[in-house]
């Protein structure tokens, strides 16, 4: 396996970036400073008839993305973004598609992605967006088709995010994110007819970072997020006359820190503070239908750790100032099996680590929330079997425990 490590950096304009510089053979890190001011749209309007769609639309205002293979290397970034980031998929369709629907919309400020393979990687990174909005819309017009094989509908706007990981891998390091915008999501679908599994969301997140280490790997991290004041919300609304197999969901979060590794220690730091509004509202409404499934998640900081190996070490802080709201909303008519439910939480870290290995979990956890949480969930049904509608709203909740791998 030869040792390699390199990085691309993309921008929408040559002057927002300097290019990445590095020798990973002397050992040296690259390093990256992309700044981008003015705004990036991403725009797809169609009106079709044809029997499978697909439309994928993305903005994005900085981007870097890099590779290490078999071999040790570093990354010094700094992306700052302070124009808009606006993605926008307007679909309509016509008449009777046999084919499935597949309508994808991703908006971001700041992204970097790296990929590791039997690698030692240290990552120095800052992210800071501060436009106008980061905002991603995907809307579906079709009151008089029939979509014969399902499909999906997503939107996703998130401000910062850093994505890494790969197998056999040592992950080392800070990231450091910062936002002050509003980041809004928003899926709409009108539909006739739908007689398969369909899928609709939206997810809106200030400040994301998801690292994954499998194999022989470990990872030594700290974390800082911060969401000013602002709002984040995801907005999903969804109308289906004839729905046999409907899934319909929203989530929003100021900061999420999803980390999991494998084959070796984990010790992970975070701190992260909200001061923003955190907002989602699902919407569905259905004439006929077999199962409607409906969920509306908003969570102000989320902190997940996990470890299937012996050791993880998690040192968390959570503050939020902010509130944060979640409502669920389900009309229909006639028709079986309905499902409605809504979660709101201020604070929110779980942690874990591996039983049949020893797992050892080494826990020091702070959690403070003076925003008010609420959720809130209605059903209408005219004339159903089952019905299944909760609500919970929670200021701090912490999670710990071992598992079996996998578990």
């Amino acid at each position: 396996m030869a040792a390699t490590a390199t990085f691309a950096a993309l921008a929408t304009e040559a002057s927002a970036q300097a290019t990445p510089v590095c020798d990973p053979q002397a050992g040296d890190a690259c390093s990256s400073t992309q700044t981008q001011s003015g705004d990036v749209t991403g725009l797809v309007d169609i009106d079709l008839s044809v029997d499978q769609v697909t439309v994928s639309t993305s903005a994005q205002g900085n981007a870097l993305a890099g590779g290490v293979t078999a071999a040790s290397a570093g990354l010094v970034s700094r992306q700052t973004m302070t124009g808009a980031t606006v993605a926008r998929s307007n679909v309509v369709v016509n008449g009777e598609a046999d084919g499935q629907l597949s309508v994808q919309t991703t908006a971001r400020g700041n992204y970097l992605a790296v990929t590791t393979n039997g690698a030692t990687f240290a990552v120095d990174a800052t992210q800071s967006t501060t436009g106008d909005q980061v905002r991603a819309g995907t809307y579906v017009q079709a009151p008089g088709g029939r979509v014969l094989q399902g499909g999906f509908a997503t939107s996703a706007a998130v401000a910062n995010t850093v994505a890494m990981g790969g197998p056999s891998s040592s992950l080392t390091g800070v990231i450091d994110q910062t936002a002050q915008t509003t980041v809004f999501a928003e899926t709409v679908a009108d539909v006739q007819y739908i007689p398969a599994p369909a899928t609709f969301s939206s997810q809106a997140v200030a400040n994301a970072v998801q690292t994954n280490t499998t194999g022989a790997s470990n990872q030594d991290l700290a974390i800082r997020q911060s969401n000013g004041a602002s709002t984040t919300e995801a907005r999903t609304d969804v109308y289906v006359d004839n729905a046999w197999d409907l899934t319909v969901g929203a989530n929003a979060g100021a900061n999420q820190a999803i980390t999991a590794n494998a084959g070796g220690s984990m010790l992970i730091a975070t701190d992260q503070a909200n001061a923003g509004r955190v907002r989602v509202d699902a919407r569905v409404q259905t004439n006929l239908q077999g199962q409607t499934v409906l969920a509306a998640r908003s969570v102000a900081n989320e902190t997940v750790a996990g470890n299937n190996d012996i050791y993880l070490k998690l040192d968390n802080t959570q503050l939020n100032s902010g509130g944060v709201e979640a409502n669920a909303t389900y009309v229909g008519v006639n028709g079986y099996d309905a499902y409605v439910g809504a979660d709101a939480v201020g604070n929110a870290v779980t942690g874990y680590a591996c039983s049949q290995c020893g797992g050892d979990v080494n826990i020091t956890n702070s959690q403070t929330n003076s925003g008010n949480v609420t959720a809130t969930t209605s059903a209408t049904v005219a004339s159903g079997r089952t019905a299944v509608v909760g609500a919970n709203a929670v200021g701090n909740t912490a999670t710990f425990y071992v598992s079996r791998p996998g578990g």
